[in-house]
């Protein structure tokens, strides 16, 4: 089980894997490669959520600017939503739900989906930070559980 340094170095080769593919069809600039190294590694730390960790401290920092930007912007049931969502690490036991293959690539997609139909001009930018984020979070599996452990259902 490697520490946060470990996910992290996890989550830089993952991403350094999925980004020569990415650049056969695509050419990224600077700024947009920066944007999903940060993705990958905000990823690579998710599954920790759930305990007291690095990556529950950086989730809890973005949930609370969110909140804020919510509660700026008048959208109350928007911020009632991110608020319950954010109590879930609180109530589940580690290496749950957020060690699940099936939670870390479908939750991140319907995140993804509900931003494309609520920002649809920014649907192929989101989709590529989900991608990026959901590489990390696999090797985030990877390195915890092993192969062969990380795709059972269970």
């Amino acid at each position: 089980m490697p520490s946060y340094k470990g996910h992290l170095a996890g989550g830089i080769f993952a991403y350094l894997v999925i980004l020569y593919f990415v650049i056969a069809t695509q050419a990224p600039n600077f700024t947009t490669a920066l944007e999903w190294l940060l993705f990958t590694l905000a990823g690579s730390l998710f599954p920790d959520v759930d305990i007291k960790s690095k990556g529950q401290k950086l989730f809890y920092w973005v949930m609370l600017l969110l909140m804020i930007v919510l509660l700026i912007n008048d959208q109350k049931q928007a911020l009632i939503i991110v608020a319950i969502l954010g109590v879930i690490p609180l109530l589940v036991r580690h290496r749950g739900i957020f060690h699940r293959l099936w939670f870390v690539v479908l939750v991140p997609l319907l995140i993804a989906w509900i931003l494309c139909n609520y920002v649809p001009y920014c649907s192929n930018t989101i989709m590529y930070d989900c991608l990026f984020f959901i590489v990390g979070a696999i090797s985030h599996l990877w390195l915890d559980l092993g192969f062969r452990r990380m795709i059972r259902w269970r």
